[in-house]
């Protein structure tokens, strides 16, 4: 079995990751092989297992990338709006800016069961997937409680993320459902989903944050 340079694996390893994200993205996970991935890079099948255990643990790599440029991005967009009610819904406007804007999340997350994608994957590194979400969302949460005397002030970061996750989230999932339904809706000019997403966000960021 041939041995690699620590800057060699480096350098494979990047290239499978960028490889296989564009390949899932454009066939999808069920249409993409090891090998599909692998001859790109210039390595045989077998040496794939060198880097990765499974094609899960591959995809849960570019899930972790993708989480940490998106904790990049909410930390810029944030930085400079000190009012509570409008960093939450700049958040919330984040948050449906990468599920909607993010083709790997689009891919695996909300055309279909991530469970089905991630087949092999084990419980333990499922909870560290949640657990690395959770340190890039809860955060952003705990800083806007800290600035507001409204409801959230009072709730677990837990729970306003449920509340995003239930009213935006599935929203984004149903997205194309909602599409059909414009075209029927003449009186909303941009389309219900872009009218329901919008409504949603200052809603609920008012809601949240305006003392009572």
């Amino acid at each position: 079995m041939r041995s690699f340079s620590d800057d060699e694996r480096e350098r494979i390893r990047e290239e499978l990751l960028e490889t296989a994200r564009e390949l899932l993205v454009k066939f999808g996970p069920a249409k993409t092989t090891v090998k599909d991935i692998t001859d790109p890079v210039g390595i045989a099948k077998p040496t794939f297992y060198q880097f990765f255990d499974a094609k899960s643990d591959l995809y849960v790599d570019i899930f972790e990338q993708e989480l940490d440029e998106f904790a990049t991005t909410l930390e810029s967009e944030l930085a400079a709006i000190d009012d509570p009610q409008d960093r939450l819904e700049r958040f919330f406007r984040c948050y449906v800016e990468f599920g909607e804007g993010n083709e790997f999340i689009q891919e695996v997350f909300i055309k279909q069961d991530y469970r089905e994608v991630l087949g092999d994957i084990s419980s333990d590194q499922l909870a560290e997937i949640e657990k690395k979400e959770m340190n890039v969302l809860i955060p952003p949460v705990a800083e806007i409680q800290a600035r507001s005397d409204g409801p959230i002030a009072e709730m677990e970061p837990i729970t306003v993320l449920g509340l995003m996750g239930s009213a935006l989230g599935l929203l984004i999932l149903h997205k194309d459902e909602y599409d059909e339904i414009s075209a029927n809706v003449a009186e909303i000019q941009n389309g219900i989903y872009d009218h329901l997403q919008e409504e949603m966000i200052v809603t609920l960021a008012r809601g949240l944050t305006v003392e009572r």
